[in-house]
């Protein structure tokens, strides 16, 4: 061992021997290896952080570029113990993680972000509704309910709030498991809510929507808390998740959404945010009916397919300022460089096989105009392939080639 001679301090005349061995590096745990991961990839490498990815598929997005992610389970208690043993820093890029076990680690002294109440609150679509109750935020009105026979009892009630159904149909939630669209269903009869899974959930009063949006909030270990300015969401109707993202300045957006909306909406998402105490990224999704009422609808704790447009739009993107936040290190800018338009690619309806991307060489023919493919070998009736992100000073110009995109660009089977 070598060792260097140096004066100690507060007594000039001591000499203490200090060893030059170098000091372990953190060990960042993300836990998920899908594109959300394999989007961390580039600012883990730019700023210099070891990291360590588990997914369950061996085939994940991120294996193809990180040959040493470990294969496991993510809900699995003993296996994510394990993984988490071997991390300094743990997080996660989806929701359907155990809790319980990154509670253990938590107790072991691991470092976890977003917390693991966090995560359990929100994993969990009644508990998050009553979460928004407790802060006071405006949100669907809906009732909780056990299983399907207790659905059915419900809609054949005179419940004040959904007295008008079948009339006015209703949206019925898995309290967990839910996402892409999946675990999500507008219920117009009764014989519709006799075809849904067997489980705890909720039905919602369905809001007359005219725009959905969305607000990614990022907060430090200190409490330090910065937004990126909303975006737009468009929805495919027959999936029911994002067809397209639009984000700009207050000025490139106020045509669909008025400053004071987009003010209200961030003033929101913090408080979503603060309350949990959350650390790193915090995507909270809105509705606004036609009244112009904003309504709290779901948030999820992670980076967030609202967000992908912030890769190549904004000065810090969504992915760096949660490795940023989560590792302790200050939060980047959330201004946007320019506005842009993001396109989401999904699988072709009716196709299933190895994956082939139709117009290709088109789309990157197209100035401004950035692919991002996930890897993903083969391609399924409306899953996510990769995204589009087109960017421009002017949005409307960037629509316009968003139209392009997706006339263009289409994922089929060989």
């Amino acid at each position: 061992m070598r060792y260097d001679i140096v004066l100690a301090l507060g007594f000039p005349n001591s000499l203490i021997l200090m060893s030059q061995q170098p000091m372990r590096q953190t060990v960042l745990g993300i836990l998920g290896g899908g594109q959300l991961g394999s989007m961390m990839l580039d600012p883990l490498h730019r700023l210099g952080i070891k990291a360590r990815f588990m997914d369950p598929d061996p085939e994940a997005p991120v294996a193809a570029r990180f040959p040493s992610t470990v294969v496991g389970s993510l809900t699995n208690e003993e296996t994510v113990l394990a993984f988490g043993r071997g991390c300094d820093v743990l997080t996660y890029e989806l929701e359907a993680v155990h809790a319980g076990a990154l509670a253990r680690l938590a107790e072991e002294g691991k470092e976890v972000w977003h917390s693991s109440e966090t995560l359990a609150l929100l994993q969990n679509k009644i508990t998050q509704k009553a979460y928004y109750d407790r802060l006071g935020l405006p949100t669907a009105p809906y009732r909780a309910l056990e299983g399907k026979e207790a659905l059915l009892n419900f809609l054949m009630s005179s419940d004040e709030i959904f007295v008008d159904f079948p009339q006015k149909p209703v949206v019925w939630k898995s309290a967990q498991g839910g996402y892409d669209g999946k675990g999500v269903r507008t219920l117009h009869s009764l014989a519709d809510a006799k075809e849904v899974t067997d489980r705890p959930c909720l039905v919602e009063q369905k809001i007359d929507i005219a725009l959905e949006l969305a607000v990614l909030t990022v907060r430090d270990r200190k409490g330090n808390i910065r937004c990126y300015s909303p975006c737009l969401m468009q929805f495919d109707s027959q999936a029911n998740l994002v067809k397209r993202v639009m984000a700009g300045s207050v000025e490139a957006i106020e045509s669909w959404l008025p400053p004071q909306l987009q003010n209200q909406a961030q003033e929101m998402a913090v408080a979503v945010a603060e309350g949990l105490g959350t650390v790193g990224v915090l995507a909270v999704e809105f509705l606004m009916d036609t009244q112009g009422r904003l309504w709290v609808n779901e948030s999820a704790p992670r980076p967030h397919n609202s967000g992908h447009y912030t890769i190549e739009a904004a000065y810090c993107s969504q992915f760096e300022q949660h490795i940023r936040a989560v590792m302790g290190l200050p939060l980047g800018d959330t201004s946007l460089r320019s506005s842009a338009v993001m396109v989401n690619l999904v699988g072709s309806p009716g196709s299933v096989g190895p994956a082939v991307y139709q117009g290709m060489e088109r789309i990157l023919s197209l100035p401004g105009v950035f692919v991002h493919l996930y890897g993903k070998a083969e391609t399924r009736p409306y899953r996510k392939m990769g995204h589009v992100t087109i960017v421009r000073s002017d949005l409307k110009k960037a629509m316009d080639l968003a139209d392009h995109v997706e006339e263009y660009l289409h994922i089929a089977a060989e």
